[in-house]
Order: C-alpha cells, then structure tokens, then sequence
C-alpha cells in the first residue's frame, strides 16, 4: 500500500469530502493518514496531500525519505517550495479542473456587469434614485468586438480566452509559454478588459503595478481572479480609479482596506469566492484521487508543475 499523507483541510471541506476521497484513494491502493497544525512528520511518507494553506517548506520536506509526490488541492501551488522539492525528486502536482469553470463563470459574470455599469446603476438604487434618466452619460459598452486580454493560458486562463472569444469579444492572451501570444506591454496597450489567470510567481507578483496602470487604456476595466499578490493593491488605491474593477483575491485576506476599495465607482469585491460552489469539497476529491491513481500507475500525475511554470 502507499502512504499518502492528507496535511490540511480547506473550509468548504466536509467530513464526507474526505471519507470519499480516502474511499477513492484506497481503490489505487492508497492508504491515507490526516494531519492538522504544525508541519507533520513526512518519515515513510509517499505522498503529500496539502491545502494553500499549510506551507510546505525545505525544513518540511527534510523529514521526507520517501516521498515521491506532493499534490495540493488548489490551482495555486506557491505555497510549495518547488525547488527543494525537484531536488529531491519529488513531483509536485495541482488539482485545477474543480474549480475551472466556476473561476471562469464568476470573472465573466464580472466582466459583463461592469461593462454595464451595473455595480454604480445598483448602488444609486439603493440611494433611492431611479437613474433611467443617466443612462446616456453612463459607459455602457457591448461586448462585440471588445478587445479582452487575458494572462495566463494554463488550465483556467486558456478556456477564459475560449470563452470569451466564444461571445464575440476580440481576445489577446499573454504567456511567455505561448508562441503566438502577445506580450504584456502590447496587452497593456490595447486590452480594453484585463482578467488574471495566470500563477502567482517571481515573474507575476505585482504584475500590474503602478507603471502598468498608468499603461492602462482610458476606461480599461481590471478583473483579478488569480492569486491576490498579482496586483499591487497599494498602486491601484493610489491610481485614478479605474473604469472597472473586479477583485476576487487579495493580498492580504481578509483585506484590511475593503471598504476603501468598495467605495470607489463601478466595482465588484469578493471574499475569495470564485472558485467556489456546491459539491466543490467532492469534486477535489475526485480530481486527487485521480490525479494520485495516474501517478502511481503510469508515474505522472495530472497537471504536474514544470518548472516553466
């Protein structure tokens, strides 16, 4: 039997998400232990199972005289200390299917309303003004023939692309990985609508900035469901607002500066929350499962970090 070692446990996580992620698990022969707290022991360890919010750091993997994989349940994987662990040739792997189309659905469901103006029609309502007669001094836009830059083309950023090329809109996609991408200087310039998804790395932190907002097309709107240290926070509360805003993650969680952000025009905040949806708990589970099966079969598991990454 292998070990894994399931080291963490996520909010939306319940205690039958887990039963049947052993009960899957134990399928390929895998018998599982469960740690919360402190970095735990990996001695006979094979494989490590972990949430974004346990650290698994060199001093961690010290412990490690057999791992062989370490899998976390999230797209994310910068809570891993991926070289340390390709020094030890440990394979690391991600579980990004569960959470997919629900990060795309809440980025487009963003997207489209404030290109609608949506969030400021919502909040003069709420003042008690039926503002009908303002509609033509407001920037409404359509979405045909909108210029949409997405960064990123991993799992998430590449079916956004799709998807929102699919509704009409003219769409850059920016990715050192992808030959006919474009780079961010030319997405800065001319993206209308910008979405994050791409992973957070030394490359992408604080990718955009108070030198790429000023880049900004007048009326660009900024769409943020990736990693929160993406966006310089600090340079976007001291830049002109934009002409829309849609933050899903942040740098700090929870985000002590909410309501600064909240009051300015045309913006949506959420708590962390794109990713998120009914039978998400069970649909990591299944996805671990089968990424650990794979691995333990053929020797690559689904959705292993490479170091292009």
């Amino acid at each position: 039997m292998t070990t894994l070692l399931r080291w963490g446990r996520s909010d939306y996580e319940t205690a039958e998400d887990l039963a049947l992620e052993a009960r899957l698990l134990a399928e390929h022969g895998v018998t599982t232990r469960n740690a919360v707290g402190p970095p735990p022991d990996l001695t006979g360890v094979e494989v490590l199972a972990t949430t974004s919010k346990v650290k698994v750091t060199e001093a961690v993997l010290a412990s490690a005289d057999r791992l062989r994989l370490i899998i976390t349940t999230t797209s994310g994987h910068e809570h891993i200390h991926l070289p340390a662990a390709w020094a030890r040739g440990i394979t690391v792997a991600r579980c990004p299917l569960a959470r997919r189309d629900a990060v795309i659905e809440t980025s487009l469901a963003m997207g489209l309303s404030l290109l609608r103006d949506l969030p400021t029609l919502q909040a003069r309502a709420e003042a008690g003004v039926w503002a009908r007669a303002e509609l033509p001094q407001r920037p409404m836009r359509r979405l045909a023939g909108l210029v949409v830059g997405v960064v990123g083309a991993g799992v998430i950023g590449a079916k956004a692309a799709a998807t929102w090329r699919a509704l009409g809109a003219d769409v850059l996609v920016c990715d050192p990985r992808l030959p006919d991408g474009v780079s961010l200087d030319e997405l800065l310039d001319r993206a209308e609508l910008i979405t994050l998804h791409c992973a957070l790395t030394p490359s992408s932190r604080h990718l955009i900035n108070a030198e790429t907002l000023r880049r900004l097309r007048p009326g660009a709107i900024l769409l943020n469901t990736a990693r929160g240290e993406c966006v310089d926070v600090d340079a976007l509360l001291a830049a002109p607002p934009l002409g829309g805003l849609g933050l899903d993650v942040f740098p700090e969680e929870p985000f002590p500066r909410l309501a600064e952000l909240a009051a300015r025009p045309n913006t949506w905040l959420l708590p962390h929350a794109a990713g998120f949806y009914q039978g998400l708990g069970r649909a990591v589970a299944e996805e671990l499962a089968a990424s650990v099966g794979a691995f333990l079969r053929e020797g690559q598991p689904h959705h292993a970090v490479s170091d292009d990454e």
